[in-house]
């Protein structure tokens, strides 16, 4: 299978691994993050999500070879089961970690902006190189770029199909961390892991009052903000807290 998932502790791993076609995504593998996403996101042992590729690359992309010639109503169809892992991963309540070394072009670059902390290696780079083939960005990527990095930041990357260094990246706001090659997968399962043990609930709903405050006005956002932290309070990882911080303890989170 072109993607391999493994847990490790309560963090879900998922590994893109195509190396002969430098991870870009074919029909199969497409399929294949569908059912992983899905897998990660329905078992509560799951509390944070880390997102890598293997063979010295994240992801070069979509195998253009597998949709170059398709009528419009199969590109629709292969969009749409797109969108379904974008939406998933873009709604789900828990931290994501992508792990990127080596090229992240194309939806491989949206794929790592689904992440809320995105690590790399110095040998990452990121690239729209969607201008080259004559097509727009798929996978939500001018939407999720332009909310990090803003409009005409967004507009050059994609006009001029320029290719992002790791260092650069970091300065743009794109990348949070970097690390060398040998130790990236290392940083990033700590990271993972430190996400994990913390309170699940509150972060991925924290997650989510943001996704959604950037298209409501502060009205809107407030009482979103209300029913949330309303809501939290029932919950487990809330009450261990308290319960942590009444007992002068460091808390543990592993309810839900």
């Amino acid at each position: 299978m072109p993607l391999r998932y493994e847990t490790n502790g309560s963090v879900g791993v998922m590994t893109i691994d195509f190396p002969e076609k430098r991870n870009a995504l074919n029909a199969e593998a497409r399929q294949d993050m569908e059912r992983i996403v899905i897998q990660m996101r329905d078992d509560p042992a799951v509390r944070a999500v880390l997102i890598t590729g293997a063979g010295g690359a994240f992801c070069s992309g979509g195998d253009i070879t597998t949709f170059a010639r398709q009528t419009p109503i199969e590109m629709r169809d292969r969009l749409k089961q797109q969108h379904r892992v974008t939406q998933m991963l873009y709604d789900l309540e828990k931290p994501i970690v992508t792990a990127v070394h080596g090229p992240a072009y194309g939806v491989g670059f949206n794929l790592a902006l689904l992440g809320d902390v995105i690590v790399a290696s110095p040998e990452a780079k990121f690239c729209w190189s969607y201008a080259k083939v004559g097509i727009v960005p798929d996978g939500g990527g001018l939407y999720l770029l332009a909310r990090m990095i803003g409009t005409q930041r967004t507009k050059v990357m994609f006009l001029t199909a320029e290719v992002v260094a790791a260092e650069q990246a970091q300065n743009m706001g794109i990348v949070h961390s970097i690390h060398p090659e040998e130790t990236l997968m290392d940083e990033a399962m700590a990271l993972a892991t430190k996400l994990a043990a913390g309170p699940t609930r509150a972060l991925g709903l924290g997650k989510a009052m943001l996704n959604r405050g950037m298209d409501m006005d502060f009205a809107g956002f407030l009482e979103l903000e209300a029913t949330g932290e309303a809501y939290i309070m029932e919950t487990e990882d809330h009450q261990n807290a308290v319960t942590a911080f009444l007992e002068k303890r460091i808390p543990t989170f592993e309810g839900r």
